[in-house]
């Protein structure tokens, strides 16, 4: 019952508003107001720094973290904030038992592409070199940017994440996989029109949408970290994951891919009313516990 009334809610409220037309603006006040109802978990602190430039929000567990997670969060690249996803957030702290730093990355159509790309590659580097080593999780967009931060790090022969926790990723900006038309009407939360919008945006002009400086379902999967993907049954983009589960494999990395069925695209936002949502939250923790060695 608790899950059929969140998504209606989300059918009445969030996907009538993120549409082409619907300015920008009050897309992001409106997701902003809307996050309000998924309340955080209990008993997190938080605090604020620069890491590599990039403002980010820490959040802490009241017990010593044991580890280190940066967060990127999602938004189509236009909208969302640190704290538009603190129900995410913080319920990774306290199930990860993790140190999660979430960067303020800026946001097209301001600062399209590689904006996104270099605030997350300056956090992770700044993260790593304080804290030794950091898990790279995201949701949605953030899910796609930090498969692509994660490649471009790997490119760089910087210092890799321990993980990648990848939630309901955006990965291929083409939305050409079958999920986007075939579960459009059963998705209460994205609509195909506004996806493409975001996308021009974030691209900006400067190449094909499977391009895979921005579509890194199409990238070099070679050398990646342990992966953990979650999706919903219900997603657009449901075959997104799949694809991203077998390309990773086929490249020889260890990524596992939980479908969880009838739910929707980022339900991880409801982890403190839904217990499936709750329990998606510490799958990522139990896989963290086995790829991501306690300090």
């Amino acid at each position: 019952m608790r899950e059929a009334l969140t998504k209606n809610a989300l059918r009445l409220l969030f996907k009538p508003v993120m549409r082409p037309e619907v300015p920008i603006g009050f897309q992001r006040a409106w997701v902003q107001a809307l996050t309000l109802i998924n309340l955080p978990a209990p008993s997190i602190d938080s605090e604020y720094a620069l890491f590599g430039g990039v403002p980010c929000e820490i959040l802490l567990p009241k017990q010593a973290p044991r580890r280190t997670i940066v967060f990127l969060h999602g938004g189509a690249y236009v909208l969302g904030s640190p704290s538009t996803h603190r129900a995410i957030t913080t319920h990774l702290a306290a199930d990860g038992q993790a140190r999660v730093i979430v960067p303020d990355y800026r946001l097209a159509p301001e600062h399209p592409w590689p904006a996104a790309l270099e605030d997350a590659v300056a956090t992770f580097t700044e993260v790593c070199k304080r804290f030794g080593s950091a898990t790279l999780s995201g949701d949605s967009a953030g899910g796609g940017l930090a498969l692509s931060c994660a490649q471009k790090l790997r490119d760089e022969a910087a210092a890799l994440p321990e993980a990648l926790l990848l939630i309901s990723p955006w990965a291929d900006m083409s939305n050409s996989q079958p999920s986007h038309v075939e579960r459009a009407q059963r998705e209460p939360m994205l609509r195909g029109d506004w996806s493409r919008f975001s996308m021009k945006a974030f691209v900006n002009g400067q190449g094909a949408p499977e391009d895979p400086r921005w579509s890194p379902l199409f990238a070099d999967m070679a050398g990646l970290p342990p992966t953990r993907i979650h999706v919903g049954s219900e997603e657009i983009l449901y075959d997104d994951a799949v694809a991203l589960e077998a390309a990773m494999q086929k490249a020889g990395v260890a990524a596992s891919l939980r479908v969880f069925d009838g739910l929707w695209h980022d339900f991880h936002m409801h982890a403190r009313t839904l217990p499936r949502a709750r329990d998606g939250v510490r799958d990522l923790a139990a896989f963290l516990n086995e790829h991501a060695p306690v300090r």
